[in-house]
C-alpha cells in the first residue's frame, strides 16, 4: 500500500502577497526601427543595391518650430546619422541644422520659386537613394501641416518605388502661437480653430472662412501678403478691432512677439520688418494673456513687441 500524502496546512487567513522582485532601470535605447519597405504594388520594395543600413530609405521628418529641445528622439536619431543625405527646407532652424552630422542640402524655397524648388528636392532625393544612401527629409514643424509629404509620398512611390516613413513633428501652429502667450483655446473666448495657409496652389489666394467671435484663426506661412490677408478677413466679416498676434521664429533666441488689430497690424510689421518663418493668430485669445505677455516680456502698451529678450527655453 502506498503512503496517504499528508494533508497540507491550513492556509493562513491573511497570507502574506508575494513581491516581485524589483527590476533594475536600465538606461533608454532608441534603436532604428525596422520600417517595411513597400511598393506600389503591396509587396516588399526594393531598396537601392548599395544601400544596406536599417529601417527606411526615405525618412519625411518633422523639426518641429525650432527649437532643437522639442524634436523628438526619433527625430534626432535621424539627422544625426552620419552617412544620411538631409535635405532641409529653408525656414527649419539654424539651431536644429546644427546638430546634423552628415551631409546637408538646404533647399531655397521661397515665394514665387517654390516649385523649381521642389524640383530640385526631388532631383536631391533620386541622387541620394541611387547612391544606396539615406535620405533625410527634414521639414519645419510636422511634414504633413501644409509640409507637402503628401505629395512627396506620392512622388517616392512612383519615381523610387518606395514608400518613405514619417516622423511627426510638433507643428509650428500650436507651438508657435504659444511660445508667444497666445492660446489658441480658451473657455469664453476660443472654442474652435481654423488653421490655414497664407498661400494656395501656384501662389493663388486661399478662400477665408467667414468670422466667428468663439473661433481662431491660425494663419502659416502669410506674412508675405498680410495686408491682403487682413483685407479678405474684414471681407469676411471680421471687426476691423479684431485682435492679430504675430509670433516671428517662434521657440527660437530670435523669437519676436506682435499685437495689434486687423487694421494696424500689416504696417507694424512692415515697420518692424517681419519675415517668415511667422504664425499669425487672428480672434479674442490674442487678447487672453496679453497682461502676462506684458508682464514676462517687459513691453508696455497695446502693440507689444519683444526684441531682446526672445524664446527661453526651460
Amino acid at each position: 500500500l502506498r503512503p496517504r500524502p499528508r494533508p497540507s496546512p491550513d492556509p493562513s487567513p491573511n497570507p502574506k502577497p508575494e513581491v516581485a522582485a524589483p527590476r533594475a532601470w536600465r538606461p533608454l535605447h532608441v534603436a532604428a526601427p525596422e520600417w517595411p519597405m513597400v511598393a506600389t504594388n503591396g509587396t516588399a520594395a526594393p531598396r537601392s543595391a548599395a544601400f544596406e543600413g536599417a529601417g527606411p530609405q526615405v525618412v519625411l521628418v518633422g523639426a518641429g518650430p525650432g527649437d532643437p529641445e522639442l524634436l523628438t528622439l526619433k527625430a534626432l536619431k535621424y539627422i544625426q546619422e552620419p552617412g544620411a543625405l538631409v535635405i532641409a527646407d529653408r525656414l527649419v532652424s539654424s539651431e536644429v541644422l546644427e546638430l546634423v552630422k552628415g551631409e546637408l542640402r538646404i533647399a531655397k524655397k521661397a515665394p514665387g520659386c517654390a516649385e523649381p524648388a521642389q524640383e530640385q528636392i526631388y532631383r536631391w532625393m533620386a541622387e541620394g537613394t541611387r547612391a544606396g544612401r539615406r535620405v533625410v527629409r527634414l521639414k519645419i514643424g510636422d511634414p504633413f501641416v501644409f509640409g507637402r509629404a503628401g505629395e512627396e509620398i506620392l512622388w517616392s512611390r512612383k519615381n523610387l518605388d518606395l514608400m518613405p516613413a514619417v516622423v511627426p513633428g510638433i507643428s509650428s501652429a500650436f507651438a508657435g502661437p504659444l511660445a508667444g502667450l497666445v492660446p489658441v483655446t480658451h473657455r469664453g473666448a476660443a472654442n474652435s480653430v481654423i488653421m490655414s495657409t497664407g498661400y494656395g496652389r501656384n501662389g493663388s489666394a486661399v478662400p477665408l472662412l467667414p468670422y466667428h467671435e468663439d473661433a481662431t484663426a491660425v494663419f502659416l506661412m502669410a506674412v508675405g501678403r498680410l495686408r491682403e490677408l487682413c483685407s479678405g478677413l474684414q471681407e469676411a466679416g471680421y471687426p476691423a478691432d479684431c485682435p492679430v498676434a504675430i509670433v516671428e521664429r517662434a521657440t527660437t533666441p530670435q523669437q519676436r512677439t506682435f499685437r495689434g488689430d486687423i487694421t494696424t497690424i500689416p504696417d507694424l510689421a512692415v515697420e518692424k520688418k517681419v519675415k517668415a518663418p511667422a504664425i499669425v493668430v487672428v480672434g479674442e485669445v490674442v487678447r487672453v494673456l496679453e497682461d502676462a505677455a506684458l508682464e514676462t516680456f517687459s513691453e508696455a502698451g497695446k502693440l507689444m513687441e519683444d526684441e531682446t529678450i526672445g524664446y527661453k527655453a526651460i
